[in-house]
């Protein structure tokens, strides 16, 4: 199973600063954007989820 994900999206990026984001099945605006894929860890946040204390809650 892959641990990373790459989506697929839209920035535009002014004067080094993200300004926007988008997914590129979802684009409203018609400004220029640069299309880019970025990467998601699927699992990030897990290991908080299924914690339990000694007790088993």
């Amino acid at each position: 199973m892959k641990e990373n994900e790459d989506i697929p999206v839209f920035v535009r990026i002014e004067k080094g600063k993200t300004v926007c984001i988008c997914h590129a099945d979802d684009k409203h605006c018609q400004r220029n954007c640069e299309r880019v894929s970025v990467q998601r860890n699927r699992f990030k946040g897990w290991q908080s989820t299924m914690k339990r204390n000694r007790y088993g809650q």
